[in-house]
């Protein structure tokens, strides 16, 4: 009897580690380099897909928009003025808008004038956040 009580215990174990070692984490993905002249302009948005903390979630609603990123900083998306900022080496691009509103956009691949990108938006004091995936389109 001793026996089986210590097989069911090595067996939940063992359970307990696969389950554990399947969870996936939350962390958002990695970003490719990038410099500041390679993402100045006008991206015009090509697909998306989002979800927030609020359960909503959308497909394919932003298509035709267009993100202007301008060499002074500034930054126009969807009638949002933004400030932004780019860290080159991870390919984060940080837009910043009113209210504490915050956008970390973290640029997947760019090629031949097409970005793959996740972003995550924080809304500040509302506690509410979105995030998802956009590919633009250089116009």
């Amino acid at each position: 009897m001793k026996k089986l009580k210590n097989v069911w215990l090595f067996l939940s174990f063992i359970l307990m580690v696969a389950g554990m070692a399947s969870c996936s984490t939350d962390d958002d993905p990695t970003g490719v380099e990038v410099s500041k002249t390679d993402i100045i302009g006008n991206w015009q948005v090509t697909a998306n897909s989002w979800s927030d903390s609020e359960e909503d979630s959308g497909t394919n609603d932003h298509v035709g928009k267009t993100l202007s990123l301008q060499s002074n900083g500034t930054a126009v998306f969807m009638g949002g003025q933004y400030s932004w900022t780019l860290n080159e080496k991870e390919g984060i691009l940080t837009l910043s808008g009113p209210d504490k509103l915050k956008i970390t956009v973290t640029i997947l691949s760019l090629v031949n004038d097409e970005i793959q990108a996740f972003y995550r938006s924080d809304f500040g004091d509302q506690m509410h956040e979105e995030k998802g995936n956009y590919t633009f389109k250089r116009v």
